[in-house]
């Protein structure tokens, strides 16, 4: 099973937002990088890896999981060049056209979605997510992270878009809840 994973790449601005520490937050990160990958799921991350990517990817790489890493060269819309370092990262590099088939991807070829905490470009991620549910493609569960989003549940003006395909779970409950699908 696919599981993209998607959430901020600055963890102060997480850490502020939820109420953690930085530590905190790294110990959950680590454990849902070691959680995926024991259960042998294929992660798929984008290669701007930083913050909670890069801190669940390295988890799941060190326990053994192979990462997919979704990327492009194609710079006319958005840089790229700061992030092409990250590669190295990935035991699966996907290049796609450009930045907005990467974004489309990460949540239309796999088959859940991660949320691991709330961010501007989280929110575009998930607004790809739900044009593509509503149209019959894609993902077809988003799972939030309660204990990375504040007040562990989604702002009210994205629960009432999402809630058909979104759930809030904790870190603790993936193992069980993906076996079921």
């Amino acid at each position: 099973m696919k599981i993209s994973i998607i959430g901020p790449t600055n963890i102060n601005n997480l850490s502020k937002a939820t109420g953690r520490t930085e530590e905190e937050i790294k110990v959950i990160a680590e454990n849902i990088g070691r959680i995926l990958a024991e259960g042998g799921y294929e992660l798929i991350t984008m290669y701007n890896y930083g913050g909670i990517l890069k801190l669940v990817g390295d988890s799941y790489r060190k326990a053994g999981g192979k990462l997919s890493m979704l990327y492009t060269e194609n710079d006319w819309d958005w840089d790229t060049k700061p992030y092409m370092v990250n590669l190295k990262n990935a035991d699966n590099p996907i290049v796609t056209k450009d930045w907005h088939e990467l974004l489309w991807t990460l949540v239309t070829k796999s088959d859940i979605v991660l949320c691991t905490g709330l961010s501007s470009g989280v929110f575009t991620e998930i607004g790809y997510m739900n044009w593509n549910f509503h149209e019959g493609k894609g993902a077809k569960k988003l799972f939030g992270i309660r204990e990375l989003i504040r007040d562990g549940k989604f702002p009210v003006e994205l629960s009432l878009q999402v809630g058909d395909f979104a759930e809030i779970i904790s870190y603790k409950e993936i193992a069980l809840r993906l076996s079921s699908f």
